[in-house]
């Protein structure tokens, strides 16, 4: 697919997110997620428009480029995978193919609430979720069950 001229490359969204960037709110961050040492220090309702504009471009030529390597990128590709229109199937591969990128709280926790698409096919969300809950990955364990608290917390889930 073509990428419009409003889409951002990989670099110019990189650049977006570096302006974006705010020193004293990367090391607020960083005491907040050790050992995570590819912060930008972009705050989540900036990251959340941002992802709102990519989701109004070419979705699919974005998840098809590599996701980048700081933190807020990895995020970002999270959060359009959230809120992008598409197919429920296209939507469960690109969760699939996600996962794996979680590899702290953050992503995971803001990851699982933005798929709000879950409540209209619960049935299978439910069984799509269920494998990670035996991963061997501690994220993608943590994925399983944040999902499940987030969206499975009420009859007939319970039991």
């Amino acid at each position: 697919m073509q990428r419009t001229a409003s889409e951002p490359t990989t670099p110019d969204l990189r650049s977006r997110l570096e302006a974006m960037a705010e020193e004293s709110y990367r090391a607020f961050q960083q005491k907040q997620l050790p050992g995570t040492d590819n912060l930008l220090g972009v705050r989540l309702p900036k990251l959340r428009r941002l992802a709102r504009e990519l989701a109004r471009g070419d979705v699919t030529a974005f998840l098809a480029a590599p996701p980048g390597d700081t933190f807020e990128e990895i995020q970002l590709r999270g959060m359009v995978i959230g809120c992008a229109p598409m197919d429920e199937d296209e939507r469960f591969k690109q969760i699939a193919a996600f996962v794996p990128h979680i590899d702290n709280w953050s992503v995971c926790d803001s990851f699982c609430a933005g798929l709000s698409f879950v409540r209209t096919c619960a049935e299978r969300a439910w069984e799509f979720l269920l494998p990670y809950l035996h991963a061997e990955e501690e994220f993608a364990v943590r994925f399983g069950v944040v999902m499940l608290l987030w969206h499975f917390l009420e009859p007939p889930w319970l039991p």
